[in-house]
């Protein structure tokens, strides 16, 4: 037998390979001549038609898998895979999608893929996926909120300042102090804050609070000693007087103030609930004003001493369970008891003359305290006003 591969085999180099012979037609079994080709023997089942079983006994045609349309088969892939890593299907991918697909994918199985269960964290996620600078403002005001709603879980007493006029008053060499030297005049003070303070009784207060200077708190009050001094060339007037300038719960109400001036202790408290006055205690001036000391003649050589103490009052009627966390906060404010209207030109004018003819000791800076005598003589140990 001769097969083709040997032709190709022994086919010179270059040459065309002939064509392979085509077999003669099998002969049917049992003899006679073959059909012709494109015939079926005569023998041959026939041909079933669509739809209809096969005769019992004979073998059944192999079945087929219909063909699936790839380009749906490769929208709904990059459908999945886009699901797969959360991310959200656009408008234009969608319609890019369709167009790709053709009218082989409905719209409405498309649509199916935008939302396949969706979880509730997701929509979470996408809702507070926010810029990064609002996401820092927002909680720079939680922080803030958090701070203010700290500063009233608890009762304070301060801050307590104290304030001269620069303009009418320290510079013509009127001046405060923490102490009765004056080793740092100064036109401002502020007194330290009293945290975590409770009610307690004017007995529990020690009996020497006048005698100290500057700072010295307690552990439920504050006590605040300062000076003020004429160091000037002229007599002048003064007022001091104290304000309450913020209060929360009705702490004010509670609320004890004692004033020493020059050794005199006078206690101010809120009228009482009856609108009388506290035992043993005098009410404020107003809503607003708690006292007010008047010094009409503070000649050149005088100093005052004030002394001021604050504390809640537990044997007040109103010291109730409503006003925890509450908070008081006072000021001094010490000015002239006349109104200057005299041009601020001609006071500058009046200050230059002063300082070149050696008359006002006022530094250009302004932060140096005038004084007119030498600050060793005028102390509240050497005061005029003794």
């Amino acid at each position: 037998m001769i097969k083709q591969e040997d032709f190709t085999r022994d086919a010179p180099p270059g040459a065309e390979t002939p064509p392979a012979p085509t077999p003669p037609n099998p002969a049917p079994p049992g003899g006679g001549d073959a059909p012709p080709p494109g015939e079926m023997p005569p023998d041959a089942p026939p041909e079933m038609p669509p739809g209809s079983e096969a005769p019992p006994g004979a073998n059944p045609p192999p079945k087929q898998k219909p063909a699936k349309p790839k380009k749906a088969k490769a929208a709904f892939a990059r459908g999945k895979r886009r699901t797969d890593k959360n991310q959200v299907v656009r408008i234009e991918e969608l319609e890019a999608a369709l167009a790709n697909a053709g009218s082989d994918v409905d719209p409405e199985t498309v649509v199916s893929m935008y939302l396949p269960h969706r979880r509730a964290r997701r929509f979470g996620a996408a809702l507070l996926r926010v810029d990064r600078l609002q996401l820092i403002l927002l909680c720079m005001v939680l922080g803030v909120a958090i701070l203010f709603i700290m500063s009233f879980m608890q009762e304070k007493m301060g801050n307590f300042t104290i304030n001269l006029n620069r303009l009418e008053l320290y510079r013509r060499g009127i001046s405060i102090a923490e102490d009765g030297d004056f080793t740092n005049p100064t036109a401002r003070l502020t007194a330290s804050t009293v945290q975590d303070a409770t009610n307690i009784s004017i007995d529990d207060l020690p009996q020497d609070l006048d005698g100290l200077s500057g700072n010295h708190n307690g552990k439920n009050y504050m006590a605040y000693t300062y000076f003020v001094r004429n160091a000037g060339k002229e007599d002048v007037g003064y007022i001091g007087s104290i304000k309450l300038d913020n209060t929360a719960k009705g702490a004010q109400n509670a609320v004890r103030v004692a004033v020493w001036y020059n050794g005199q202790r006078t206690v101010y408290a809120a009228p009482a609930a009856n609108g009388g006055n506290e035992p043993g205690c005098t009410s404020f001036a107003s809503d607003t004003v708690v006292c007010e000391y008047h010094d009409e003649a503070f000649q050149v050589g005088d100093v005052d001493k004030y002394t001021i103490v604050i504390w809640m009052e537990g044997d007040d009627p109103e010291c109730v369970d409503s006003i925890v966390g509450g908070s008081v906060q006072f000021s001094m404010n010490i000015d002239t008891d006349y109104e200057d209207d005299t041009n601020l030109l001609v006071k500058f004018v009046r200050d230059i003359i002063d300082t070149l003819t050696g008359n006002a000791p006022i530094d250009a800076a302004g932060t140096a305290a005038p004084d007119y005598y030498n600050s060793s003589q005028i102390t509240y140990a050497t005061r005029r006003n003794q």
